[in-house]
């Protein structure tokens, strides 16, 4: 493969969500929809990341801008392939994968299967799934691992619309099939550029599109609602208790909240119905009792917190123990 660039599409609206904030700026366990995608696409040490925003774009600028990513600013709603060209000038060669910024639970595994998927072929590659109730959702006409056609949920026929292995939208576009972009058209009901029409574009030159399906179609697919973005919650939720206990965290029950960036150490336990929040550091050998909230605090090793207490914006020294319903906040060391 050649040098990697990706962009990940963040502009549109997100009208389901029935909010005033940009989609991408809803939280997965405390953390923006477009802040997981930026950090699984630095994983994947790509020479460039751009990030097209649109939408609210003031408020994900205002956060991307300690992230070492490129801005590009799609002014006009036109369509996905519209909206990967305003990107074209951080691109300096090399491919493209493009990526979505409401697709918060994709792990690098599953990019890195569709990294090598390509790199077999070379070709203008998309990452399919196949879902119960395909309404919605742009149908992949396929004959075994090539891709006849994508044919967007407005524009498919009825035979079409029986068809239920779907577009993610994940896809990699080599480098020399980047022109392509400029060629495709808006003929389709809404009258907006579809970057799934590269496949039509480049079929007329001969060229072949590859799918590869992935078995796990929550991981792929985007939020487009609360109730979407709550089952996402419990989903990622679930992964970090699963990480932290595989790394030595002791956890009493599955109704304990810990957010992404939260870090801690072997031989600690944690009891039901606790709240860890933000940048907090745990130590090792520490007991954290039931019913409590900390968040952004370093809580040391061999640390007691006897339960039901509130420690917010402060350091907890070692061997200390924290009696039960005691308030630590406002800098306080203790």
């Amino acid at each position: 493969m050649k040098k990697l660039n990706i962009v990940i599409l963040a502009a549109g609206k997100g009208e389901r969500m029935l909010s005033k904030k940009p989609k991408v700026m809803h939280e997965v366990m405390g953390k923006p929809l477009i802040g997981h995608v930026v950090e699984r696409a630095k994983e994947l040490s790509p020479v460039e990341i751009v990030v097209v925003t649109g939408f609210g774009r003031e408020e994900v600028e205002a956060y991307l801008q300690n992230q070492n990513v490129n801005i590009s600013v799609q002014t006009e709603q036109k369509g996905t392939a519209h909206a990967l060209l305003t990107a074209e000038k951080f691109i300096n060669g090399g491919d493209v994968l493009v990526l979505y910024g409401d697709v918060p639970l994709i792990e690098d595994s599953t990019l890195n299967d569709f990294l090598s998927f390509y790199s077999n072929f070379n070709s203008i590659s998309f990452l399919t799934t196949q879902v119960g109730n395909p309404q919605g959702y742009g149908r992949v006409i396929m004959k075994n691992d090539e891709i006849l056609d994508i044919v967007e949920d407005a524009d498919a026929t009825p035979e079409e619309k029986l068809v239920n292995e779907i577009n993610t939208g994940i896809c990699i576009i080599p480098e020399d099939c980047l022109p392509l972009l400029k060629l495709i058209e808006p003929n389709n009901k809404k009258g907006e550029y579809y970057l799934t029409d590269i496949c039509k574009v480049a079929k007329k030159k001969g060229l072949n599109i590859k799918g590869c399906r992935h078995g796990e179609s929550t991981e792929v697919l985007g939020i487009n609602n609360k109730k979407e973005l709550l089952n996402a919650n419990i989903t990622m939720r679930d992964r970090i208790l699963d990480k932290h206990m595989l790394r030595g965290t002791t956890m009493l029950g599955r109704n304990i909240y810990i957010e992404s960036d939260v870090i801690i150490g072997k031989e600690t336990t944690v009891f039901a119905n606790s709240y860890i929040l933000g940048s907090t550091i745990i130590g090792d050998d520490v007991v954290i009792g039931p019913n409590t909230f900390i968040k952004n605090s370093r809580i040391n090793s061999s640390v007691r917190i006897e339960g039901f207490a509130f420690i917010e914006n402060s350091e907890i020294k070692k061997d200390t123990v924290v009696g039960v319903f005691s308030q630590i906040n406002q800098d306080n060391v203790l």
